[in-house]
This record gives structure tokens, sequence and C-alpha cells, in this order.
């Protein structure tokens, strides 16, 4: 459910961009990827999820044009959880380093939950007695999307709450009519293993993480901006090392099937594994000056493809899509 911190950063460099020079009475559609004024200020942000996002923005400048410090406070509550956050940025030249801390609470976790005699989740239902070889089901070897549909339907899910800390380097790229925006963060999340992440709409397990967004912004005075979007992510999942037969019913449990470290399982080893995931799609926003102060509606879309892509996407839609429209809105003070 995250409306990306790449959103927000954006402004952080944008003091090198080049604004529209033609004289409007409104703002130009294009407006969020203009130089913004470093004055403090609250951002009010609903968003479909559904959602809502208030963050306390303040930037000090250190040297006009070249260098600040942003500071923001953010908190979120949306459907299934709340969050709260303090993010601290520095900016020199197109480059900023920066970092956060977090606490997130959620009531409505999904996580992978094994039986120790077939190594499979059942997914809420009774444990059966007896499971032949020949009915290697009932369960799921992986927390997929149909396996997050069943949990649901059966509220085998619980309420768990954690610490998240991150590091993060932004690179904005300036041109003649495009915008580009990248960013790489390191995040220690203190999750539940194995467990589904509403945020990035995948599932991995606790530890640390690493995760590059990049954005390209082709840009109109008129329209506003829209480009291709791109999400990579380097994290921790626990997997069965080698495919056995768990006794004493000879259940078959494949290598590459997901495991709980806490769950023996016997003949099983379950071992951390770093997987590669990637995600693609298209973003798009414009400022549309409903209200006197300044205002942007953003749109971003992102999908998956190839070994896991079975488990991406937003938890409500079934697909592998993760699709989020904000409209933010500052207040000035």
């Amino acid at each position: 459910m995250r409306i990306q911190k790449a959103f927000l950063g954006i402004a952080l460099s944008a003091g090198l961009l080049s604004a529209a020079s033609t004289a409007s009475a409104n703002p130009p559609a294009d407006d969020f990827l203009n130089p913004q004024k470093g004055r403090p200020h609250l951002t009010l942000m609903p968003f479909i999820g559904p959602g809502f996002r208030a963050i306390y923005d303040h930037r000090f400048e250190i040297e006009k044009d070249m260098s600040e410090v942003r500071t923001q406070v953010m908190g979120t509550v949306a459907v299934p959880f709340a969050e709260v956050s303090a993010n601290v940025d520095v900016r020199f030249f197109l480059n900023s380093l920066g970092g956060g801390v977090g606490y997130h609470n959620e009531w409505h976790t999904l996580q992978f939950n094994p039986d120790p005699l077939t190594g499979r989740d059942r997914l809420g239902e009774p444990k059966y007695q007896g499971t032949p070889f020949e009915d290697p089901k009932p369960g799921r070897a992986d927390l997929d999307r149909e396996a997050r549909v069943i949990k649901d339907r059966n509220a085998d899910y619980k309420k768990e709450a954690w610490t998240w800390f991150e590091g993060r380097w932004q690179t904005v790229i300036p041109g003649y009519g495009f915008t580009g925006v990248s960013t790489l963060a390191v995040r220690q999340d203190n999750r539940p293993d194995v467990t589904y992440d509403w945020e990035n709409a995948t599932v991995f397990s606790g530890g640390l993480h690493l995760r590059w967004e990049g954005y390209l912004f082709f840009r109109s005075r008129n329209l506003g901006f829209m480009g291709p979007a791109l999400r990579a992510m380097y994290v921790p999942r626990h997997r069965v090392e080698q495919s056995n037969y768990i006794p004493p019913n000879n259940v078959p449990l494949l290598a590459g099937s997901a495991c709980q470290p806490g769950v023996p399982i016997a003949g099983i080893n379950c071992a951390e594994k770093y997987e590669v995931e990637f995600q693609f799609g298209i973003i798009a926003g414009m400022q549309p000056n409903w209200v006197s102060s300044t205002d942007t509606l953003l749109l971003r879309a992102f999908t998956s493809a190839g070994p896991h892509g079975q488990l991406m996407g937003t938890h409500v839609f079934h697909v592998p899509l993760q699709l989020l429209v904000a409209y933010m809105v500052d207040i000035d003070f």
C-alpha cells in the first residue's frame, strides 16, 4: 500500500530541474517536477487502498539551489496496517543521501504456516490425519496469490507489529522534456518470516533487503507527466533446499517450496535464500489545481513476470497487479 518515497523525494532534488517559463494563472500541470519552495508544510494524501497518509515536511537550505536538508514525519493508516516513520535526507547537487526509521502495526498479517507433518500450509483448514501419498494436498507449498485468497476466506491471519530501518541514495537526472529518478534503498525489516508485504505486494522474510526503483517522467506543461516505472528487489525468502517425501505418509515436498525456520520437519533443511524479483509498470500524474493550494494527482501501476510472478500482486485484486492512485494536497504554514 505504499505511495513510494520516490514520489515524495523527487522534490528533494528538483531545485536543479528547469521550470517552465510561460506565464499562467495556474501552475503548470507538471509542477510536481519543478523547483519547490523550501517551506514547512503538511501534505494530506488519501489513496486507493483505501488509505490515508499525512506528511509533515520541512526543508532547510544549506547552499542556495545546491544543497539542503529535508526532514519528514509520516503517518499512514490503510485497511490492513498503520505505520509511522521519521526521515532525513541531505541533497548535494543532483544526489541525495538519507534514511528513516519506522514502526509498522499490521492487523491482517498473512504468513506461511507449514504443518510439521507435511511441510504444507493448510491455510486455516483442519489438520487431517493420515494424509495418503495419492493426496499430497490439502494445502499449499508457498504463500502465493491463491493461498492468500484461501487464507483470507478461512480467517487465517493474525496481528503483528515490527520496526524497520532504511538508508537510501537518490539521483535525479534532469533533461529537456523529461526527468529521471533513481532510488536505491537498503532496509532492515524486522517483519515475521515468510509474510506478505502490503507495501511492495510480494512475499519475503524479515531481515536485510535491497530495493531499487527507477522512474522516467516525460513532461508536458499542459498535460502533466507520464513514463515507465521499474522496481527490482533483492529479498530474503526461506526455501526447502532438496525435494523429499515427508514421513510417515510420504507426502512430497519439492525443492524451492516455502518453509519456516522455526518449524522442524523430518528430512527437510529450511534455508534462507536471497532472490531477485522484478516489477515493471507505468507512472503518471498532473497538478489539477482543484484547490487553492498545491495539489497533485498520481497514478502508478506495477505488474510482474518470471519465476516469482505468482507471489506478486495487491491482495484484494487476486491478480499480478499493484495499483495506486493518490491525491496530494499541501497545506503551508
